[in-house]
């Protein structure tokens, strides 16, 4: 699979933004400042890393969960199809079922849908899709396709399947049309329903990394491959500036079928199978006598493992947890979010987290990082102006979202990292104690 470039997402009546907003790793073309931070796809010209600030309760982690909310509601459609719908009571499904959080401070947007999109590029093509949802019912979706010119593939107008009309590459779906429940997404039923380009739109979106590094864990989805050996040494030479006396990691990643009883009255005594993953790390450290390591027997002899997730620092922790996503993406392409990069990270570590992604040599297929922070210092020295985005919220709970860019002063007048601390941008937070 072509590895994902995200291009755009945006949301209205979710959460914290009431109103639209939009966010874009496409580059301002009047901006001629630090091109190695860029990348160059089709006609396409992106930024590698995107920098998303603003005050405690801005809208941040919520920015970051427009694209988890995308991927929970594709998810989500194909438990609809079919007898599936009946499986829907059971508390497995309960955190998939519930209704997008709708902005909740005016009584104005109870009766407005909430609405999402999300631009990717897939070998140089570019796919839009939009969908829009009100009471738990899809009552518009749509895809479009550009490559030289843009093309229709899918839209719809209502939450009824006699409302969806299909063209091109989704010209096989027509005569499926009806498998579409009106709660149901029609690009995720076309997925099921083996639709290729629908498969690999859905698999792109699904493949973006989201992670927060308030709260660090290993995502289920991580299987073997990301704790083979070869990575593993990858990731004790990051970990030994850390803890200089780590030799050794052992990662065993459990997989657990596991039966769900179902509470439905259909006298069919269900079940849903599920496989429950487990991680443990565990860790070897270096043994000294007199100043000197041991080696050998009498070393493997002192040398318990150490619980790694209950024993190391808790910033050595989120650095190991994050390191699979980071190493994924560098290595193959493709996307990561970091909500909060420089929770639990000295700020050394985080700028050169950064670089990773600035450098080619680092970053062959131009992974894309994409990161909230409230640490202004990040941003000194070669920072696209176009990289920045500020989150702010009014007196009205409402928040919004703009660039740097579309300020008017010139480069050579802008300390972004001066601007930032002085609250220039409004994205420092009010005092909270005088």
């Amino acid at each position: 699979m072509n590895k994902v470039i995200l291009k755009s997402i945006s949301a209205t009546n979710f959460a914290p933004f009431a109103d639209r907003i939009e966010f874009t790793t496409q580059i301002d073309k009047s901006k001629k400042e630090f091109l190695e931070n860029t990348f160059t796809v089709g006609d396409e010209t992106l930024n590698k890393v995107s920098f998303v600030y603003g005050a405690n309760g801005s809208g941040k982690s919520f920015f970051c969960k427009i694209l988890r909310e995308i991927q929970r509601l594709i998810m989500w459609s194909p438990l609809t199809f079919g007898n599936t719908s009946k499986l829907l009571p059971a508390p497995l499904f309960q955190e998939l079922e519930e209704q997008s959080q709708r902005f909740k401070f005016d009584l104005e947007y109870n009766d407005k849908p909430t609405s999402f999109s999300v631009d990717i590029i897939l070998s140089e093509i570019t796919y839009h899709y939009e969908f829009s949802i009100q009471d738990k019912k899809v009552i518009y979706e749509l895809l479009t396709k550009k490559y030289r010119r843009k093309e229709v593939l899918m839209e719809r107008t209502s939450e009824s399947y006699k409302d969806i009309e299909v063209r091109s590459d989704f010209k096989d779906f027509a005569s499926l049309r009806h498998s579409v429940k009106e709660d149901a997404l029609c690009l995720a039923i076309a997925d099921v329903l083996g639709n290729q380009l629908a498969h690999s739109l859905v698999r792109a979106i699904n493949s973006i990394g989201i992670f927060n590094m308030a709260s660090p864990k290993i995502p289920p989805a991580m299987g073997e491959e990301s704790f083979s050996k070869e990575r593993c040494e990858k990731y004790i030479k990051v970990l030994k500036k850390a803890d200089p006396t780590l030799r050794q990691l052992k990662v065993d990643v459990a997989k657990e079928r596991v039966k769900h009883d179902v509470d439905v009255s259909d006298f069919e005594n269900r079940e849903i199978i599920t496989t429950q993953i487990s991680v443990t790390v565990n860790a070897k450290h270096a043994i000294y006598n007199k100043g000197k390591e041991i080696t050998g027997n009498e070393s493997s002899a002192q040398q318990d493992d150490v619980d790694f997730f209950s024993d190391e620092s808790l910033g050595t922790v989120k650095l190991l947890t994050m390191l699979p996503q980071l190493f994924d993406v560098l290595e193959d392409g493709g996307v990561l979010v970091l909500d909060e990069i420089e929770n639990g990270l000295h700020l050394s570590l985080v700028k050169d987290i950064i670089k990773l992604f600035i450098d080619s040599n680092s970053n062959p297929y131009n992974a894309q990082l994409i990161c909230t922070t409230h640490q202004p210092l990040l941003v000194d020295g070669n920072t696209r102006r176009d990289q920045v985005w500020i989150l702010s919220k009014n007196e009205f709970g409402k928040s919004s979202m703009h660039r740097l860019s579309s300020l008017s002063t010139s480069r050579a007048k802008v300390n972004i990292t001066n601007k930032l601390l002085e609250n220039a941008f409004c994205c420092n937070p009010e005092p909270f104690f005088k």
